[in-house]
This record gives structure tokens, sequence and C-alpha cells, in this order.
């Protein structure tokens, strides 16, 4: 293992390997810190001062946390057909045996956790259903291999999949509390899909603004779906409805003060006289640069 901290890291033989297998994800390093990890991961999409990973774009990379520091994962994805995009989040049917020392029964319980094995960042395996026999009933749950190599029980997926709940349902309570003192929603062109959104959260607990974007795509608000959907990516699957809301107000006044683009687009003219149009980061609208 390759940690950034101590050794210097060849990142030819690590390209070279990513390379050979398109699509599959290579473990490059391990760094001491957050920071440095998330620089270095992105530094290899832009194939910057790292001409191992050239042209630009070939590779793409993330940082995870790892029993060691930050690991940075790397895989190459030129070519066709293109490779699917790394999930945001992972859902298992687990075994839930309780808590106690006596024995309590089984129960099947669906969990979301994190894309990424705890142990060292790497991607974690797809669902695979397994089938068994308990206590006179049949019960469905899933199984999966991690590439890592790194086994995960039931037990501590519950564990993780509990806290990551009970950190939503703190920071929901706290939006919530938010969204009270700030009044009515007036969310600009967005105020119908926030109250919506208000609704459906005070009916429902713990909505998941990945439940939310479907609502809205299904109640005619498929833009501000696809904006929570982009949001959701972003913040890598922890998101509330509740937070979907907030965030689609917060969108909506960047959008009104925005000064930085046209509608949109920021259009300048490069040294060599080539027009450059490129989409507001800030403002996120869907538009096509001008003519």
């Amino acid at each position: 293992m390759k940690r950034g901290h101590n050794l210097y890291i060849k990142h030819a033989p690590i390209a070279a390997a990513a390379r050979a297998e398109r699509g599959v994800w290579r473990l490059a390093a391990v760094y001491p810190s957050p920071q440095s990890g998330q620089s270095a991961a992105r530094r290899v999409g832009r194939a910057e001062r790292v001409p191992s990973y050239e042209p630009a774009g070939a590779y793409e990379a993330y940082a995870a946390m790892h029993d060691d520091g930050t690991a940075v994962w790397v895989r190459y994805i030129a070519g066709a057909p293109a490779v699917e995009p790394r999930p945001s989040s992972m859902t298992y049917r687990v075994c839930d045996r309780g808590t106690s020392s006596g024995y309590q029964g089984v129960r099947v319980v669906t969990v979301t956790v994190a894309a990424e094995c705890p142990r060292c960042g790497g991607p974690r395996g797809e669902a695979k259903p397994h089938r068994f026999h308990e206590d006179g009933d049949w019960y469905v749950v899933d199984r999966w291999s991690n590439a890592c190599g790194h086994v995960e029980q039931y037990t501590d997926v519950l564990a993780e999949w509990r806290k990551a709940v009970a950190e939503l349902e703190i920071a929901d309570r706290r939006d919530a509390i938010r969204a009270m003192r700030a009044g009515p929603a007036d969310a600009g062109e967005y105020t119908e899909a926030v109250l919506l959104l208000n609704a459906a959260a005070a009916q429902i607990k713990s909505l998941h603004a990945r439940q939310a974007a479907l609502f809205l795509d299904m109640r005619g608000h498929s833009e501000a779906a696809r904006r929570v959907q982009e949001e959701l990516k972003a913040r890598d699957g922890r998101m509330s409805a509740r937070q979907a809301a907030l965030f689609l107000a917060d969108l909506a006044a960047t959008r009104a003060a925005c000064t930085r683009c046209d509608n949109g687009r920021i259009n300048y003219q490069c040294r060599d006289g080539e027009f450059i149009s490129l989409r507001c980061k800030a403002c996120r609208k869907e538009t096509v640069p001008n003519a």
C-alpha cells in the first residue's frame, strides 16, 4: 500500500494498471489528511502535475476515509461506451437480530449506506439476493463482495446506517427550526416546489432527498428535481427532503442576486479571439450557449 506522507508515489504503474482494466477502481495512495487526499483526487481528473493521467478527463478519482488516513482511488474512463457513474450510496437488505445477548428472532431491514468500504474507501460490491430459512420462515437478504477484500458484518452495516439516520434526523430538526423561523416559503421560481417538499417532509418522517426528487418530478417540477439530484450527488447522498427544500430556496436567492452571468451563461472572449460560453456554477440553470 502506498502512503502519500512517507513514500514517493509512482503514478505511472497505477495509471497503467487502471488503463488496462477500464472502469475498474484502483487504490492509488493513502494520504495523511482529508485535504491532501481530496487535492490529489482533483489533480488526477485534471492531469494537473501528474502527467501519467493525461489527457485531462481520461481518468477520474475520489477521496475517501481509510484506516490509515484518506485514500485516493482512480479509474480509467476514456473511450466508449461510457462507464457507469460512481453511485452516491448503496442499498442493501440485511439481517437484524437485535442487540441483546439473547436470541430475538430475525427481521430484514433495508438500509442505505455509503458507497465506499468503511475500512479502505474502496467501492462496495453490488447486492446479490440470498434466500435462507430460519424459525420456520423464508427470508431474502443481500450479500455483496467488496473488491478490496474487506468482509462486512450485518451488525456493522446496521450500526453505520443507524448512525447516518440519527445524524440526518438531527440535521432535519435543525432545518425544520430554520424553516419555521423563516416563515412562509418565498423561494422565487421554486416556491411551489419548496411548499410541496415541506408538506411531504411534515407527513413522512425522515423523507430522503432521493424520494423528494422523484416526488417533484411526478408533480411536474422536473427542473427542480434535477437540481436536487445534482446537489444530492455533491453531498454523497446525505440529504433529507427538508434540506432539499432549503437548498432550492437558497438556489433561487442565489440566482436572483447573481451578477456574474447572463441568464445562466458566463460569456467571454479569450486572448486568441475565441468566444467561450460556460454554465454559471452558482445559478445552475439549464441553458445552451449563445449562437
